[in-house]
């Protein structure tokens, strides 16, 4: 299964936050849905991450030029 891209991951987390704000939610519900939005989250922070790398290697490569 292909990684999710920065975009996909933003977009899941407003959707579970849309459905935990629902105040009919049952707390096991949002307890499943915090879990996945933690998920999601710590995803879209390794890819923030990778990017951040992938940014200061250019940088690098442009200072040494």
């Amino acid at each position: 299964m292909p990684e999710k891209d920065l975009e996909a991951y933003l977009d899941e987390l407003k959707q579970i936050s849309e459905k935990i704000s629902d105040e009919d939610i049952k707390l096991a519900d949002a307890v499943s849905l915090y879990k996945k939005g933690m998920a999601a989250a710590d995803k879209a922070s390794k890819l923030l991450e990778k990017f951040e790398q992938e940014l200061e290697i250019i940088h690098d490569d442009e200072s040494e030029e």
